[in-house]
């Protein structure tokens, strides 16, 4: 891994809701490996598939959270820039912000499973779209008793499509970028550190591995790391990629999530905010990772 690449991994780290140093010390270089998996999918022009979507049923309105989405939509516009072709997967309770994302940058169609599929309908439903390389951005996954948790250890197994099912077909590149230890590609982070790291981490851990893990202090910052990344590994594409990473663009999406009734996973509810992180406060950050774009 280059200097700049571990520099933008690092980048990554900064805190959302949690410290994520502990989840992302167990898993260095994996971002670096998954864009360039998502580099050589673009030079393939290849069918890239990526999973989102996390239904926040606590809130005192159940919605959408908007960690996962605004990330996905702004990664699937890089994708397509690279000239790949991104299919976007969720499930019922999370189409309408999700797709509400994807209209902002025109780039990638969406596909909504219901949630009542079973795990086989869930593998046929990705095996017949034919992607290459499969990616979940703040996507549930089950424990190791196969329930689907939350932060707050509330079980939402009932109201989650099992999409993680789809990580397990053949031939597929698999990646994953998570914030709490309770997303799919966690399984690539040792239970035990899962648990030293978060709260009820030992209930809550997915374990779900992928080929690649990219842990962010939120997920939508792990999608900009991403594109911080593919910029370093496709300079042709650089002015194009690192245009995606403006602050500005960020709100764009965020704004249409919040409009299509997404919420902050944190708080519960709508507004100008990811994960209880304000978006002026990590404006900075999507700055310093156009800088390491350009080393």
């Amino acid at each position: 891994m280059t200097p700049a690449l571990a520099a933008v991994e690092r980048a990554l780290l900064r805190p959302g809701a949690r410290d994520v140093t502990g989840l992302g010390a167990a898993v260095p270089g994996q971002l670096a490996r998954l864009a360039g998996e998502l580099a050589a999918a673009g030079q393939a022009r290849s069918r890239v598939g990526l999973v989102t979507g996390v239904h926040i049923a606590w809130a005192p309105t159940p919605a959408a959270e908007t960690d996962g989405p605004v990330g996905v939509a702004v990664l699937a516009a890089a994708l397509a820039t690279l000239g790949a072709e991104p299919v976007v997967l969720t499930d019922d309770p999370c189409a309408g912000v999700t797709g509400a994302c994807l209209a902002v940058l025109g780039a990638g169609r969406l596909e909504v499973v219901p949630v009542a599929a079973d795990e086989a309908a869930v593998a046929g439903t990705v095996a017949d779209l034919g992607p290459s390389h499969l990616v979940a951005v703040e996507r549930l996954g089950p424990n190791t008793e196969g329930r689907v948790m939350t932060m707050r250890a509330v079980d939402v197994t009932a109201s989650t499509a099992p999409l993680h099912a789809a990580f397990a077909l053949p031939g597929l590149v698999t990646g994953a970028v998570g914030d709490g230890g309770n997303e799919i590609g966690m399984g690539n982070v040792p239970a035990d550190v899962v648990a030293a790291c978060v709260a009820h981490g030992a209930r809550i851990a997915c374990r779900v591995p992928v080929d690649a893990l990219v842990v962010a202090g939120t997920s939508n910052w792990g999608c900009c790391g991403l594109i911080a990344a593919l910029a370093l590994l496709v300079p042709q594409h650089g002015p194009a990629l690192r245009a995606l990473l403006d602050p500005a663009v960020d709100a764009a999406v965020l704004d249409a999530a919040t409009a299509a009734g997404g919420i902050d996973g944190v708080t519960g509810r709508p507004g100008a905010s990811v994960d209880g992180v304000r978006v002026a406060d990590h404006a900075d950050l999507l700055a310093g990772l156009r800088a390491l774009a350009r080393a």
